[in-house]
């Protein structure tokens, strides 16, 4: 795009935005059209008709997000959120999936050239295959740590692994932080970061193992991290982060060879944080949350939580608050409330990360699922233990009624009153999910447990929504939850933190006002302060046009 129709583009956003303070985009859209802009920047209001135009498309599913996110209209909102006086509140980003490839290359080099040369490139081909060798540039990398969009949360996992191999002492952990620290600020405007890292990443699962990692310790790690950060801090003022030690909820996620059991290997990790607030004092105002990561779909029932319980409680008595990955993934979406419930309840937890299992409709949910066995059984396809539908299908509130069930399961044709039998089943436990999910989502809001939205993660990673429109963001601000953004693995989800804000815009351009989410993501409650800061904006136009 022209640099000049950018930069009218810029300016007329800023000024509609500022003199409107902040309504919703698609109001900002129909009073740019009915602006002078059409006489005065034809090239301008060319763009902006065209954009509305996908805008529309968009909402009926014609166009993809991708489609709006390139438009250079996009270009011109990502400059105004860019410029925007106050710095945004990063909450919830990941050490591993949000450090670059120019980063990692030269340190993954080192390595593949070292001596233990035959042991990385071993485990480099157990987890990425055997072309993923040689690698030779930044592009190779590239390539490894980026998401594709035919993958889902399993491989995102597995891809992870890459940059884990480069943090063998505290040095790099000190760099990294400071290269993320500046990447954010510079590129995203993005002031104060919540960084989310394990403070071991011993496990007894051999495609995650890592060379060499016994020797670094937590305190290298926590260290490290605080190191980068403080460094960059001294030079940004503005600048703060948090350090969130992560621990991974999977059973087989501890160092097998020192401990009996992962209770051990966690209250050890406990004891540890414990200790380093005492003996580094200067940490408590940095180190002062833990959360837990990782693949939840066996992780539901009570007993999961206990195991935990004690070590979290101690942790809350020192002053830490408790954060929780939950209701992200599952294999029914009763259990994925089930475990957000039993996280507030057994862990107490201060904020909810992703939580989607409280924001999809049940009704629209189970609805989608009935409709597609219904097409398979149809074609007299019998539903496997292997189909994704498989377990929602099975604990359907079906009564007296399991012989429907089990000609479903069988693939044998159901007869038109046997549908119907089938509809009542999935609308009884739609109703009963809804009832429980609003009984959870109101605790919540009570407690005033914040939730983090993650909208890219949960679109590309979850496999539980069709389209970005159906992320409940919006849905969830009208309930009164207390939201916070973030990006999760911005690197591996090709992703950044203006572009989620992007996302949420556009997935709701009807209600969400620009304004609410500039609140939400600066953390600014003020409204009138926005206001004024808006027009600070606008004031800052006006000098620029004079030099």
């Amino acid at each position: 795009m022209n640099k000049d129709v950018h930069n009218q583009l810029t300016s007329a956003l800023t000024t509609i935005i500022s003199e409107t303070n902040g309504i919703s985009l698609s109001d900002t859209i129909d009073l740019l059209l009915s602006s002078k802009m059409k006489t005065e920047n034809l090239d301008a209001y060319g763009l902006v008709v065209e954009f509305r135009d996908l805008l529309n498309r968009f909402q009926i599913n014609q166009v993809t997000i991708s489609s709006l996110l390139k438009h250079p209209m996009s270009a011109a909102l990502f400059e105004f959120f860019k410029n925007f006086p106050l710095k945004y509140n990063e909450e919830h980003i990941h050490l591993t999936g949000a450090i670059t490839a120019e980063f990692i290359f030269p340190r993954l080099k080192k390595l593949l050239e070292g001596p233990d040369k035959d042991i990385y490139e071993q485990k480099i081909k157990e987890v990425y295959g055997d072309k993923a060798l040689p690698i030779r540039s930044v592009e190779d990398v590239d390539r490894l740590i980026r998401l594709q969009e035919n993958e889902g949360f399993s491989r995102y996992l597995k891809i992870l692994y890459l940059p884990k191999l480069i943090f063998i002492n505290r040095e790099v952990h000190k760099e990294a932080a400071y290269s993320m620290a500046e990447e954010l600020y510079y590129k995203f405007n993005v002031g104060r970061v919540r960084l989310k890292f394990s403070l071991s990443r011993s496990t007894a699962s051999s495609s995650e193992q890592i060379p060499g990692i016994d020797n670094v310790t937590s305190e290298d790690v926590v260290l490290g991290l605080y190191d980068g950060f403080r460094a960059f801090q001294e030079k940004h003022p503005n600048f703060d982060f948090i350090l969130s030690p992560s621990f991974r909820k999977e059973a087989n996620h501890f160092d097998s060879e020192k401990f009996k059991t992962r209770q051990e290997h966690f209250m050890e990790q406990i004891n540890e944080l414990v200790d380093m607030i005492d003996k580094y004092p200067f940490l408590e105002r940095h180190l002062r949350d833990v959360d837990t990561v990782g693949d939840e779909r066996e992780l539901y029932r009570k007993e999961h939580f206990n195991e935990m319980q004690a070590g979290f409680r101690k942790l809350q008595y020192r002053g830490f608050k408790i954060r929780s990955h939950h209701g992200e993934t599952w294999h029914t979406l009763k259990k994925g409330i089930q475990a957000v419930d039993n996280a507030m309840n057994i862990w107490h937890i201060d904020t909810l990360e992703h939580g989607i299992s409280l924001g999809i409709n049940p009704n629209k949910y189970f609805h989608r699922i009935y409709q597609d066995i219904l097409a398979k059984n149809q074609q007299g396809q019998p539903i496997s233990e292997k189909d994704p539908l498989y377990r929602e299908l099975t604990e359907l509130d079906w009564g007296f009624n399991r012989h429907v069930l089990e000609k479903i399961l069988k693939g044998t044709k159901i007869t038109a009153e046997e549908d119907i039998l089938f509809v009542k089943a999935k609308f009884h436990t739609a109703r009963e999910v809804e009832h429980y999910q609003h009984d959870v989502l109101n605790r919540m809001i009570q407690k005033g447990v914040t939730l983090v939205s993650l909208p890219s993660s949960n679109n590309k990673l979850t496999g539980k929504f069709e389209d970005y429109k159906d992320h409940p963001f919006s849905w969830w601000e009208k309930k009164g939850v207390q939201l916070g953004v973030g990006t999760d693995n911005h690197v591996t989800l090709n992703t950044n933190f203006i572009y989620e804000m992007l996302i949420l815009l556009y997935t709701d351009a009807v209600n969400l006002k620009i304004t609410k989410l500039l609140m939400v993501t600066t953390g600014e409650i003020r409204r009138p302060y926005i206001s004024h800061l808006l027009w600070k904006m606008r004031k800052q136009l006006g000098k620029t046009a004079h030099r």
